[in-house]
């Protein structure tokens, strides 16, 4: 998945409230998963978002947990 896709999704999400809701953060996984792998690109995307702490903490637990279990497949 390209970054600025997943760049664009974001930035959509943070309209209306300035966070990212479970619900949200729900649809960014689907779009990093869609391939069944999640890339160093992907994963330099999640890191600089969570990062920046925009996520609500359900969110926030969801996608960092991607990016733990990505890290362990290495």
């Amino acid at each position: 998945m390209a970054t600025r896709t997943l760049e664009d999704a974001l930035k959509e999400m943070l309209r209306d409230d300035n966070k990212v809701s479970k619900y949200e953060a729900k649809v960014l996984r689907e779009l990093i998963m869609s391939d069944g792998t999640v890339s160093q690109e992907e994963r330099d995307f999640l890191e600089a978002a969570l990062k920046n702490n925009r996520f609500d903490d359900e969110a926030f637990d969801l996608l960092s947990g991607i990016l733990l279990r990505s890290h362990l497949k290495e």
